[in-house]
C-alpha cells in the first residue's frame, strides 16, 4: 500500500509541470504575442488576446518540463498581463525542433522549459493567421 501511495506522489509531481512557472503566469488576463521576423529581433506581427482558453494554453505549454537554455535565438516573445501591469515577458523559439524552448525569468534566474510539438504547432497557427 506504501508503496502505491509513493508512485501516486511520483506521478502527479513528475505529470504537473514546473509549478513556478504556472504560479508565475496563472493570474494573467492579458497576452500580447509578437513574432519576429526571422534571423531578427524585429518585431514582423503582434497579436493581442484576452481570451482565457488561449492563455491558459500557452500557460500550460509554457509550463512543461525545464530544459537546457539552447543559444539558437527566437522567434518571438510572449508578455503576460493581469489587470493591465506587465507580469512576465516569455521568449521562445518553434521554427527549429532541435531548439524548440521558452525561456523567462523566474526569481531572478532564466529558466527554459521544453516546448512541445503541440506548443510549436499551435504558434505556428497563430503566426499564419
Amino acid at each position: 500500500m506504501r508503496i502505491l501511495i509513493l508512485f501516486f506522489i511520483v506521478c502527479v509531481g513528475a505529470c504537473s509541470g514546473n509549478s513556478e512557472v504556472s504560479g508565475k503566469l496563472s493570474g494573467s488576463d492579458s497576452l500580447i504575442i509578437n513574432f519576429y521576423v526571422p534571423g531578427s529581433e524585429m518585431v514582423a506581427e503582434t497579436m493581442t488576446t484576452t481570451e482565457e482558453a488561449a492563455i491558459r494554453r500557452l500557460t500550460e505549454f509554457i509550463s512543461a518540463k525545464e530544459t537546457e537554455i539552447y543559444k539558437c535565438g527566437y522567434d518571438g516573445n510572449l508578455f503576460f498581463f493581469e489587470k493591465g501591469k506587465p507580469v512576465s515577458d516569455v521568449s521562445f523559439k518553434f521554427s527549429d525542433e532541435s531548439c524548440r524552448h521558452f525561456v523567462m525569468d523566474i526569481k531572478g534566474q532564466l529558466v527554459a522549459t521544453k516546448m512541445s510539438n503541440q506548443a510549436a504547432d499551435f504558434l505556428a497557427d497563430l503566426k499564419t493567421r
